[in-house]
């Protein structure tokens, strides 16, 4: 029976010997002096794995020995504070004609808050500085949220926002937030939110720009992050125009929760309806009934935020405009990596390799070790290995399941019960014969 033994090592030596050149494609990693290593999954890993847990993902040392490591997903973006009501200062401004100076005095109190703001009697320009105190707010400021008072319709404002510390020296933040109430076919846009990506500062001056329509702003309000995470990674896909609608195909297994349809127009506000599936024989899941626009005024554009989902591992989607027209749609996808942890085991160099059709998940018993360390050592705070660029390890073969080995025990074990059947109704016959 050796050959029957060779058969059964054939079939598991993947599973328990696979090696780098078993694997599609590999990354060597570029490590630190940490015991433990932490890297985020680049993208074409999702392009390349055939696991949905990305199961075929494997870190080798120089010996070609399995390391052991764990994926973990990144921090929520979803958790904020409360909004805060913050100060709000009109500054004067100086008209464009005006060669004069702005002198502007800003009092403070003693604990550093904004008492007044007094200006000179200066001619007015069509647009607004606003002074915003935040010398009482001790949390770094992630977005603000403004309100104001009514004015025409179809108006959008830019303001370059600015941070500072004493009121003389001045960093920009952003050099073109947009504000604006539109409303175009019944429906309304509203964008009153501007993402400041954590700052901390003491003070901060909104500078309405040139040109726009002029808004009095009557209120701020300030919230925190709670929260950090990784900077999320997006990919534009094009459509395939199918009857009914579109389809698209991510070209590979992403833990994507931000979808856009986005249309070759400088304008355009559409509804459609989204579908998804894992792979391509599924039925399509309903992904609901969403909106979609770009606005443009005099050369300014206003966008629509992807829709947020809850992370599907769905590969095809689908978008049906709930219109007549015909359109050249792409689809904009955005995803937040997942974090590689490993132990240094072994000598460097270590090889990330990924891409493997006949190879089973695997589970190391290292997370309760993991949860052990980070106690000492907090993992967020690991520098992030680097990863080189991608190579060819095992080539694109190693991605097709190879056929079952042919199951010869049981064959044989088939044929000698049909052999001893076969003799045993002979012999019968035999014996009936004579009798």
């Amino acid at each position: 029976m050796k050959w029957l033994a060779a058969i059964v090592m054939t079939g598991c030596v993947l599973t328990a010997h696979a090696g780098p050149e078993d694997f599609a494609r590999g990354r060597v990693i570029v490590v630190g002096e940490d015991l433990v290593q932490r890297a985020r999954v680049p993208q074409d890993v999702y392009e390349w794995v055939v696991r949905d847990d990305l199961g075929d993902l494997r870190v080798f040392n120089r010996e070609a020995e399995q390391v052991p490591y764990a994926l973990r997903r990144p921090a929520t973006t979803s958790a904020h504070s409360d909004w805060q009501d913050l100060p709000i200062f009109k500054l004067p401004v100086a008209a464009p004609t005006s060669t004069a100076g702005t002198k502007v005095n800003i009092e403070l109190g003693a604990d550093g808050t904004v008492v007044a703001v007094h200006g000179g009697t200066l001619e007015r320009s069509e647009r607004s500085d606003y002074l915003i105190d935040l010398s009482q707010y001790d949390l770094d400021v992630a977005d603000l949220e403004l309100s104001w008072t009514e004015t025409a319709d179809n108006f959008i404002s830019h303001f370059r926002v600015q941070a500072s510390d004493d009121l003389s020296e001045w960093r920009t933040l952003t050099s073109s937030a947009t504000l604006a109430a539109l409303e175009t076919g019944g429906k309304q846009v509203f964008v009153n939110r501007i993402e400041l990506n954590d700052v901390a500062a003491e003070y901060l001056k909104l500078q309405q720009l040139d040109g726009a329509d002029t808004i009095v702003i009557t209120s701020v309000t300030a919230r925190t992050r709670l929260a950090q995470a990784p900077a999320r990674n997006y990919k534009v896909l094009s459509a395939s125009a199918v009857d009914g609608g579109y389809e698209f195909d991510t070209g590979g297994r992403f833990a994507l929760d931000r979808v856009a349809v986005e249309i070759a127009r400088s304008s355009y506000l559409v509804e459609a309806r989204l579908y998804s599936r894992a792979n391509a024989t599924d039925k399509w899941w309903d992904r609901g009934r969403r909106t979609f626009y770009q606005v443009s005024i005099n050369g300014n554009n206003v966008t629509s935020d992807p829709v947020r989902y809850a992370s599907p591992y769905h590969r095809f989607w689908r978008v049906e405009l709930l219109s007549e027209e015909a359109a050249t749609l792409s689809l904009r996808i955005g995803w937040l990596p997942d974090e590689l942890v490993f132990l240094m085991q072994g000598n460097p160099p270590f090889t990330l390799a990924y891409g493997q059709a006949d190879i089973s998940g695997r589970q190391w018993p290292i997370n309760d070790l993991l949860a052990r360390l980070e106690t000492a050592q907090d993992f967020d705070l690991l520098p992030l290995a680097t990863l080189r660029e991608p190579e060819i390890l095992g080539g694109s073969t190693r991605l097709i399941a190879k056929p079952a080995p042919i199951d010869w025990q049981t064959i044989i074990l088939w044929l000698i019960l049909v052999i001893g059947v076969a003799v045993i109704g002979a012999l019968a016959y035999r014996v009936v014969r004579q009798q």
